[in-house]
């Protein structure tokens, strides 16, 4: 069960997983918003400390994976680096990919449609376990002050995750939370008595 979690963790840390699909590009993915919650325009950068320190950037490139045009991310932790993929359409955010043993996973990381209090649930099937995702919109249009500098229109997502493994269901007592700026993208990570991951540094061109 430990290296379940720190699987789900690291993936949850990120936002996004390590890549999946092998098909060529096959249309144009939808116009990038200019003030969406996760930009994707083109050597966009970000950087995060914290518990987990990591750094991503939009590539510019985009992948078809299921019929859907995904734009792709280079994710760096430590000296390792790996390709991860994001789709936004009509206010959903999924991010996909592979997560070892699991198959390819699709993750509703956002959807900034829904209203406060309001949730969504996936389920997904990860080194043998089912694992139950529900995440509720807890706070839309707020600010939030991230290592000294405040955001606004700022979307609060709280994330509760349940295993059910080998005849048993566990609750994940770490529930995260990720809070979404607008035109800037994940600010915070928040994992509760794990501690959190900030944004430290952003480029969005």
């Amino acid at each position: 069960m430990s290296k379940l979690k720190f699987i789900l963790i690291w993936c949850l840390l990120l936002g996004a997983f390590v890549s999946c699909g092998d098909k060529e590009d096959e249309e144009n993915p939808e116009p990038a918003a200019e003030l969406d919650y996760l930009p994707t325009t083109k050597g966009s950068t970000w950087a995060y400390g914290g518990i987990m320190p990591y750094s991503y950037r939009i590539t510019g490139e985009t992948k078809v994976i299921d019929g859907k045009t995904f734009y792709e991310l280079e994710v760096t932790q430590g000296t390792q680096t790996s390709t991860s993929y994001l789709r936004k359409e009509k206010g959903v955010y999924t991010a996909m990919g592979l997560v070892p043993n699991s198959g390819n996973l699709k993750i509703d990381v956002l959807k900034d449609n829904v209203p406060v209090g309001e949730s969504w649930e996936q389920m997904h099937t990860i080194q043998g376990a089912e694992t139950k995702r529900v995440s509720t919109i807890m706070e839309k249009g707020s600010s939030k002050t991230v290592e000294g500098k405040t955001y606004q229109d700022v979307i609060h997502v709280k994330v509760a995750t349940t295993y059910f493994y080998g005849g048993m269901q566990v609750v994940d007592p770490n529930t995260a939370h990720y809070y979404f700026a607008k035109g800037v993208g994940l600010i915070l990570t928040e994992l509760e008595s794990l501690g959190q991951v900030p944004l430290l540094t952003y480029d969005v061109k």
